[in-house]
């Protein structure tokens, strides 16, 4: 739940009425008719012979999600209370005054939402959508239908409604896997002073304390450890003996555990908290830094100073893509890999008649994997992994570890500092009762080292690569007793490349989950308008969400799934300061955003676009993740469902979208340029050469630097995994000095770094 949906229901803890309905109480009745309005099973086309078998699935399903919420989701459960308490709702004034009938038995019912019909629940539902009683009304409903379709449209009833074949998550013995595979570190450099609290070097000092291990930290730690220094890398996720399961997209790997959204709801954010970061979480779509959207951008940087482009000219970027695909194993897909849902964007913009393109990929060949349930190349088995276990110089790796602040010290009368290293919290890793599968490599070096324990470690250097959030997450909660580092401009700016998912409905079998997932886009559009298309696919619990309409309605359509494609329009937004992480009063993270109107417009567009090419791709029917009134109809509802079936319709979704928070999903995993490179202090975070400034003497702090996706000063333009790697490469060189510092030079369009392959090329 949204962190302002937590405070604006706060006062629902408070005990529930006392009123019942047949022995319940008004919270579990409240819950009951919503997981009826999204699951109407009496008013499902079930098979009857199926029938009692999916009643048992779907009540064990009930059953297991109220347990959960009621264990482990306490902002939910008052959000349900409230509803079942309609006075504690924040917007109960605005409700109060309404004619609406449906409202007006909604207040007056002494179980608020429980001692309404299914029918009539809905009509609430349908008020609240349409923000008559304000916008937290539209958020409260949105969060409902997400909450509700998701765990309902889980594997249990997924699998034998859809007809998909579960997938395979964790290898058959992942216990015995973990114990054959997880690694024997050799003697470590590092020492642990229980009494001090304190992380140390056994003799001489830590060169370097690198703070996030995705693939900027990874890369950085990898090189300079190979260099021969001290470098100790920190992770606040866990650390999963690779191979062990497929690691995509798994909720315990994921920043706020795969919940995280905008402040308002508006946006579902998706970002990697384990080792390895985003590489271990993502599909691992590899797009090149050499491709000319990202030229354009940093060209850009470059050209305004914000980037030092006499280390970043076009040969040492390419020199160090080389490095990249060869450490990580980056290989080239082949049009003949492509399963029928990547053929979907393919075809379509090939019709549209333009050329669409491979992606390179961090991954195995299929089949050819080590591990039976993944075939990811990610940053923690390619780089950190082997450097860890260098016998002469390894490369220290602690996860588990959060980062609570940085330490300084003084060097001068003037406000000059130098940090000295950072104060890490242990916390509880993914292990025993939590993790049955113990496959997670838990407390490399034994130093025991109780959760809650607030640990000191001191460095030489300290480089900041814990992402757009975890960096400015540190910056901010040092900047309370740190004034160099108190710069307004942390965390503002912040580009999402929000996402708008298509689904398209063909008239024969596609099976999405089969084969290849996600390997072709579409970047003509890159550099101007400014949108990317990708091809996606997802299980049944995430269709559920993008599928306008009631429950009978998303029914109806995912048991189509197999019959299903999917692409988005990925917008390359444009920076605001109305848009920026920040922390809240008890230090959670917060993050806010809205498009812009020159955004929405371009967003228009790719949105038109992406229709049209749906429909030349083949669909019969193209559904669209929103419940605003995009056809322009008379007497429409919310909570029913609008599907396109005609290309023509591609121009009133352009004319009638609006993007309206909560009516409309949007998702963004490219979180960047929070904390932007820039020419001063008082215009950015941090300086050309990657340094963060010290606001009190407008000055570099000397040994602090910044290595990811936050130091962005606009969007990279795509996908930026490859590009990150690519930068730590470069700027890790700069930090051991084997980049000679070459004379000025400016990009320039190149070709594309893709295979030639189009409607005009075969």
């Amino acid at each position: 739940m949204a962190k302002s949906a937590k405070k604006k229901v706060a006062a629902a803890k408070a005990a529930p009425k006392a009123a019942t309905k047949a022995g319940i109480s008004a919270v579990q009745a409240t819950y009951a008719v919503l997981y009826d309005v999204w699951f109407p099973i009496s008013a499902l086309p079930i098979p009857p012979n199926a029938l009692a078998s999916i009643t048992t699935i779907s009540q064990q399903v009930q059953n297991g999600f109220w347990a959960y919420i009621n264990a482990k989701n306490p902002a939910f459960l008052a959000l349900l209370t409230a509803l079942a308490n309609p006075t504690q709702l924040p917007f109960y004034p605005a409700l109060k005054q309404s004619n609406n009938a449906a409202i007006q038995r909604f207040i007056s019912n002494p179980l608020g939402m429980g001692g309404l019909t299914r029918d009539q629940v809905t009509q609430v539902l349908s008020f609240f959508f349409t923000g008559t009683a304000g916008p937290f009304s539209t958020q409260v409903a949105m969060m409902v239908r997400e909450a509700f379709l998701s765990a309902i449209w889980d594997l249990p009833l997924a699998v034998p409604l859809t007809g998909i074949q579960a997938p395979t998550t964790f290898v058959t013995n992942p216990v015995v896997y973990s114990q054959i595979n997880k690694p024997v570190f050799p003697a470590t450099w590092l020492t642990y002073d229980a009494g001090a609290k304190l992380l140390k070097a056994k003799t001489g000092s830590i060169d370097y304390l690198i703070i996030g291990s995705g693939p900027a930290g990874a890369a950085m730690a990898h090189e300079l450890q190979q260099a021969g220094k001290k470098v100790l890398l920190i992770e606040q996720g866990p650390w999963v003996v690779w191979g062990s399961m497929d690691t995509m997209s798994y909720s315990r790997l994921m920043f706020n555990n795969d919940a995280a959204t905008t402040i308002d709801n508006s946006v579902i954010l998706r970002s990697g908290q384990a080792m390895g970061g985003g590489s271990t979480v993502n599909i691992d779509l590899a797009f090149s830094p050499l491709e000319s959207t990202i030229q354009a951008r940093v060209a850009q940087w470059i050209e305004n100073g914000w980037l030092d482009g006499q280390y970043y000219t076009q040969a040492r970027v390419a020199a160090a893509y080389q490095w990249v695909r060869n450490a990580i194993g980056t290989r080239t897909v082949s049009q003949s890999e492509l399963n029928r849902d990547n053929k979907a964007l393919w075809d379509g913009a090939n019709r549209l008649g333009v050329d669409p393109s491979l992606y390179h990929l961090n991954r195995f060949p299929e089949f050819l994997s080590p591990s039976p349930v993944t075939q990811k190349r990610d940053a923690a088995r390619e780089l950190i992994l082997p450097a860890a276990l260098d016998k002469n110089n390894p490369l220290a790796v602690l996860p588990d570890m959060a980062v609570q602040q940085l330490t300084f010290a003084s060097t001068g009368t003037d406000g000059s500092v130098k940090v000295t290293g950072a104060l890490l919290q242990a916390l509880a890793p993914w292990a025993g009762a939590d993790n049955p599968a113990g496959n997670t490599i838990v407390d490399p070096y034994q130093f025991n080292i109780a959760p809650g324990t607030i640990v000191k470690v001191a460095a030489d250097n300290v480089i900041l690569s814990a992402g757009t959030i975890g960096s400015a997450k540190i910056l901010l909660n040092t900047a309370k007793t740190q004034s160099a580092v108190k710069n307004p401009r942390v965390g503002k700016g912040l580009i999402m490349h929000p996402s708008f998912p298509l689904i398209g409905v063909m008239d024969e079998r596609i099976n999405l989950l089969e084969g290849l997932d996600s390997a072709t886009y579409l970047e003509a559009f890159g550099v101007s308008p400014g949108f990317i298309f990708e091809t996606m696919g997802a299980l049944p619990a995430y269709g559920a969400i993008l599928i306008p309409g009631s429950g009978v309605e998303v029914y109806n359509k995912l048991i189509q799934f197999n019959n299903s494609v999917g692409f988005g329009v990925m917008l390359v937004d444009t920076p605001s300061d109305n848009n920026y992480v920040a922390l809240d009063g008890q230090g959670n993270v917060v993050v806010n955003y809205a498009l812009s109107d020159s955004d929405k417009q371009r967003f228009r567009i790719g949105v038109g676009l992406a229709i049209r090419m749906m429909f030349l791709a083949g669909a019969k029917q193209v559904i669209i993740p929103t419940n605003e009134n995009v056809l322009n109809q008379s007497n429409f509802d919310p909570m029913k469902g609008v599907y396109l079936t005609d290309i023509k319709q591609a121009e009133l979704v352009e004319k009638n979208l609006h993007f309206l928070p909560n009516r409309t999903i949007l998702t963004s995993a490219h979180l960047q340029a929070t904390n932007k490179l820039g020419t001063a202090a008082t215009n950015s975070v941090a300086s050309p050469g990657q340094r963060i400034w010290n606001v009190n003497t407008g000055k570099e702090i000397p040994n602090l630097y910044l290595m990811d996706s936050s130091m962005f000063p606009t969007s990279v333009g795509a996908n930026p995994m490859q590009s990150l790697y690519t930068f730590a490469r470069i700027f890790s060189d700069r930090l051991l000095g084997r980049a000679a510092r070459p004379a000025a030079s400016k990009f320039s369009a190149t070709p594309s770094d893709e295979p030639a392959i189009g409607p005009r090329k075969l």
